[in-house]
């Protein structure tokens, strides 16, 4: 798989909206499609020597409420201030790219061990509402990690989180035979540190090392 992407090492909003506002289709797999404008640098680390691309000038919160895996409300702001906070959007049917970031995510949570970034709060939105019920993320995640959360809402509060990011909109394909269906999505996962700005942007490839050693610098409160 290959992407088409910037070579300069931050990601601005205006590349972001220039990125969204250009793009109209997907990168096409197997029943999981990523929108190219939510696509950073790939490959294990950004030009100034780390795994995600920084963001400059970096992104505030979504102010919205999403629902958790055991159906409450989670006003994201209110219950991730002060953390480390990793977030990204996906759906739980597809049967590559998802998984396999949250499982790198994961195993890097593993590796960091203890101390500074070895407790991220990680939040995976559910974009695919038909189907991503609490219930449904809630089991899902369990299998990779019990300590994920799973988020969803409308998809007018997903589309104003996204918004707010400078991320494109969440789009499907037909059914096919079996009733399946191919879901255009943003990609890459946008880590807040305790100052409630992400200021860096990982590509949803980013491998294990990488995301290691970034979380052990991002638990410190830093970023560069």
């Amino acid at each position: 798989m290959t992407w088409s992407v910037p070579s300069a090492p931050a990601i601005t909003r205006r590349r972001l909206l220039a990125g969204v506002a250009g793009t109209a289709a997907g990168l096409a797999l197997s029943s999981c499609s990523l929108g190219r404008s939510s696509i950073p640098d790939h490959g294990d680390a950004s030009d100034d020597g780390w795994g995600g691309q920084i963001l400059d000038p970096p992104y505030g919160k979504p102010d919205v409420t999403f629902t958790d895996g055991h159906g409450q409300p989670f006003p994201l702001r209110e219950r991730t201030a002060g953390r480390l906070a990793l977030l990204l959007f996906g759906f739980t049917h597809c049967p590559d790219v998802c998984p396999t970031e949250l499982n790198a995510i994961a195993r890097a949570r593993e590796a960091v061990g203890s101390g500074a970034g070895s407790r991220p709060l990680v939040l995976f939105v559910g974009v695919d509402t038909r189907r991503d019920t609490p219930e449904v993320l809630r089991t899902y995640l369990d299998r990779i990690d019990p300590t994920f959360v799973g988020l969803t809402a409308t998809p007018q509060v997903i589309a104003r989180a996204l918004s707010d990011l400078d991320q494109g909109e969440v789009s499907f394909g037909p059914k096919d035979a079996t009733g399946g269906y191919d879901v255009i999505h943003p990609a890459g996962m946008f880590a807040f540190t305790d100052d409630e700005l992400a200021h860096r942007l990982y590509d949803p490839m980013v491998r294990q090392a990488a995301l290691t050693r970034d979380l052990r610098v991002l638990g410190q409160g830093r970023w560069t």
